[in-house]
């Protein structure tokens, strides 16, 4: 039979059948190819099983991935999802533009649609803040100001993330749970259930979860410190910042990187305004870091 996994726990998988909730391993080496990950095997994806033995992994249409630094290795927070929302806060904690664009080119490299949720609205915001929000709306990406003392943007983001599979990601502290809970208290309440169960402490998400809600499933995450960015190359990078992509095939060399090449025209960009300083610095910072992997992985 097939069934779509919903979280695993120490190598243990529990998997949503035709007929119910299935707790399953994998089987021997069926996943040889994917030794070398973390976990081949996430929330989102649909599984082929038998007698509590997973025997395959179905093709997948997308995936989100960050290399765990601590394992060394690739890990795939959530597969076959619809879109994402990227939480993130004003003052509690701290407002970091720059996590939110690695969360933003990870997602462009993977083919996923990507909203911003800044979250605790009620506790103000500065204007610094106030034009790095304007400069990702005039890019595309989706933006709601949301809290959850106020209501405010709880019925936007319902309405955006119906009938879809979400994956919620952030930082500790932005309030994923309490936005879950405005979704439907029943999320936080499972996850709550479930880190119980794991002796992983009931208020703190611990492990990514697939869970449904009357509009749709949601994958929560555990908060995120951190997102070292996996499976893209430095000499690609640029095509995932929209800003800088739109700039760059007007640059005189053919093989400009977009760093100090003279003639750059994503460098005119930025001296003239139209790309934003701090995105560009995002930019130049991913770059040397995905560019020093390279190096320490390859030679």
């Amino acid at each position: 039979m097939t069934g779509l996994v919903l979280y695993s726990i120490n190598n243990i998988y529990t998997v949503l059948t035709e007929q119910g909730e299935a707790t399953c391993r994998i089987k021997g080496k069926t996943l040889r190819e994917e030794e070398v990950s973390y976990n081949p095997i996430a929330p989102g994806d649909r599984v082929v099983l038998e007698q509590g033995l997973i025997l395959k992994k179905q093709p997948r249409k997308n995936q989100f991935i960050r290399w765990n630094n601590k394992r060394k290795a690739p890990q795939t927070l959530a597969a076959n999802i619809d879109c994402l929302l990227c939480i993130s806060s004003f003052k509690s904690p701290p407002f970091r533009p720059r996590f939110i664009d690695r969360i933003l080119v990870a997602a462009e490299a993977y083919g996923i649609t990507a909203g911003i949720v800044m979250n605790k609205v009620d506790l103000g915001q500065e204007q610094e803040s106030e034009i790095r929000l304007e400069n990702y709306s005039s890019l595309g990406y989706k933006l709601f100001r949301s809290s959850i003392k106020t209501g405010e943007g709880i019925r936007e983001i319902k309405e955006w993330i119906s009938g879809k599979t979400v994956l919620f990601i952030g930082q500790s502290g932005v309030g994923k749970s309490s936005l879950l809970n405005e979704i439907d208290p029943g999320i936080v309440r499972r996850v709550g259930e479930l880190s119980q169960k794991y002796n992983r402490g009931s208020h703190t998400t611990c492990f990514a979860s697939l869970q449904f809600h009357p509009e749709g499933a949601v994958i929560d995450t555990p908060g995120i410190r951190e997102i070292d960015l996996f499976n893209i190359h430095s000499r690609e990078l640029y095509h995932y910042f929209r800003d800088i992509a739109a700039f760059a095939p007007l640059c005189s060399l053919r093989s400009c990187m977009h760093i100090n090449e003279p003639g750059c025209s994503v460098l005119e960009a930025v001296q003239k305004g139209r790309v934003h300083r701090d995105r560009y610095e995002s930019y130049t910072r991913i770059y040397f870091d995905l560019l020093n992997m390279e190096k320490n992985c390859y030679g």
